[in-house]
């Protein structure tokens, strides 16, 4: 999942209190870019912001192969569901966004978990990408020895993600 990360789950766009659009991993690209799993799964990067504002939306990368209905999901830390949305008019591959229906007042330094569920596995990562804080300002992805990131849940739904596994940028 680069939450507007660049590894995996780009999913994060946030909007500051200008009508600016920040993400946390702008353009690049995974390292890997097809997991090679095809079991369905959640999966989300912690985040926090040095400001309040709004967030908009999320995004994440996508391989060729990552088929199916994807959703949108912004959590509070303790699993609380803020925003949901569905992705429509996605490309074959490459990142893809999507906004919630009612931008999210977010609060600066409260960790949030943005992910998205890829019903057909097939997601991309960095493993290792979230080893440590990975800065945007005002948008930080949380490093792995502040609180283990890149999170995810396998299930047959949508679920909120707590699994980690070496810090890999989904």
């Amino acid at each position: 999942l680069v939450l507007g990360c660049a590894c995996g789950l780009g999913p994060l766009t946030g909007v500051a209190a200008a009508a600016s659009t920040d993400t946390i991993f702008g353009s690049a690209t995974p390292t890997r870019v097809d997991s090679g799993d095809g079991s369905a799964v959640e999966l989300g990067v912690k985040f926090n912001s040095s400001t309040a504002g709004e967030l908009t939306g999320i995004r994440f990368y996508k391989a060729s192969t990552n088929t199916g209905t994807h959703i949108g999901n912004l959590w509070s830390s303790t699993g609380r569901l803020l925003a949901t949305a569905t992705f429509t008019n996605e490309t074959a591959s490459g990142w893809q966004q999507v906004s919630f229906a009612n931008p999210v007042a977010i609060t600066a330094g409260t960790t949030y978990i943005a992910s998205y569920y890829a019903p057909n596995g097939h997601y991309s990562s960095t493993t290792g990408g979230l080893s440590s804080a990975v800065t945007n300002a005002p948008l930080q992805a949380i490093g792995n020895g502040t609180s283990a990131d890149g999170v995810y849940a396998y299930g047959s739904k949508s679920a909120f993600p707590t699994g980690t596994y070496q810090g890999s940028n989904y």
